[in-house]
């Protein structure tokens, strides 16, 4: 039998017998040690273990609906007011039912008064023990979401080194250099306000790269002005066959830093670029929630050098958003879709 399980029987024999400790010995301060009858001994069990079982599945089943819709970090009041409403709410239900039940259960031996006080009693009990419960494990529960967001936020700001250190790398690699050196002195020759535009441009790939040492998210807008500054070094040496489409509306929305410049360097690094095979890039949005960028492919022979980039950036957008970096790859075209940001 795998340990998990072994782990998860254990666990549910301790729950149960501690359910009928506490039922029993709330017994014990409602009744007579001398009317304790193995008999109420056992039907006091068996309520204790189906109103603590319900009550304990029910605020498991609230808890997990709240982490998704009202996680702690990011809304601590109207999370602790929600599972405080729901949570007593519901355990209100679970003890009015018991209290029927008893009631149902004792008719014509013991008074509906006695019933009701014995009700009230259970209930302070239960809400006491609830009120309490709450507050410690809330308080465990937002002290371990807190460490864990420190982490993250570590490991963002690690990411992102890495992420611009990627990106300036292949910046100032010896194959970007030289086939940048080899354009502007191209240029030169046949076009000097051309080359002084490239160098112009040149510069502000460099600057922006070092710009954003320091910032966690951009707007669509700075990464498409970045970005045009890129394509025009890539278009200078690959001219007609390199085509990019860029329909963005909406650019005051944010993204990561360099997202888009990382991906469009991965799709000229590992596709076919010629007058035979140009390649085609388009970015636009998809339903206001994503930025999507396509291109027609035209694989190269098989490269070593992985999705190191891609994976990097789908790992920084999950510490923003719950929405995926979606990835496509068809016969034709290859799409990703990174999430937009409020």
């Amino acid at each position: 039998m795998p340990k998990n399980k072994i782990k998860n029987i254990i666990k549910t024999v301790i729950t149960i017998l501690l359910l009928i400790v506490i039922g029993n010995v709330i017994v014990l301060l409602l009744v007579p040690s001398s009317e304790f009858t193995l008999g109420i001994m056992f039907s006091s069990s068996i309520y204790s273990i189906l109103i603590g079982g319900s009550m304990g599945l029910g605020i498991i089943w609230i808890v997990k609906k709240l982490d998704r819709k009202y996680p702690w970090l990011k809304n601590p009041v109207k999370r602790l007011t929600y599972q405080l409403v729901y949570t007593i709410l519901y355990c209100s239900i679970i003890i009015l039912i018991t209290a029927l039940l008893m009631k149902f259960n004792v008719m014509g031996k013991v008074s509906s008064e006695v019933v009701w006080q014995n009700s009230l009693f259970m209930i302070k009990i239960a809400f006491t023990f609830l009120i309490l419960s709450m507050l410690i494990t809330n308080s465990i529960m937002f002290f371990v979401n807190w460490k864990k967001s420190v982490v993250l936020q570590e490991q963002l700001k690690r990411e992102q080194l890495d992420l611009q250190y990627e990106t300036l790398k292949s910046q100032v690699n010896p194959h970007f250099l030289f086939n940048s050196l080899n354009s502007v002195t191209s240029l030169i020759k046949k076009d000097p306000d051309k080359a002084i535009l490239f160098v112009k441009k040149l510069s502000d790939v460099y600057r922006y790269v070092l710009e954003q040492k320091d910032n966690e998210i951009v707007t669509i807008e700075s990464e498409l002005k970045f970005l045009d500054s890129y394509i025009f070094l890539q278009k200078i040496r690959f001219g007609e066959n390199l085509l990019i489409n860029v329909d963005v509306a909406d650019r005051n929305k944010n993204i990561i830093p360099l997202s888009l410049q990382m991906l469009m360097e991965n799709m000229i690094k590992h596709n076919v670029i010629s007058k035979e095979f140009p390649l085609t890039i388009d970015i636009f949005t998809r339903d206001k929630n994503y930025l999507v960028m396509k291109n027609s492919l035209k694989k190269k022979p098989a490269l070593s050098t992985g999705n190191l980039g891609i994976e990097n950036i789908r790992s920084r957008f999950e510490f923003f958003t719950d929405k995926p970096l979606l990835i496509n790859e068809s016969e034709t075209h290859f799409t990703v879709e990174i999430p937009i940001l409020n």
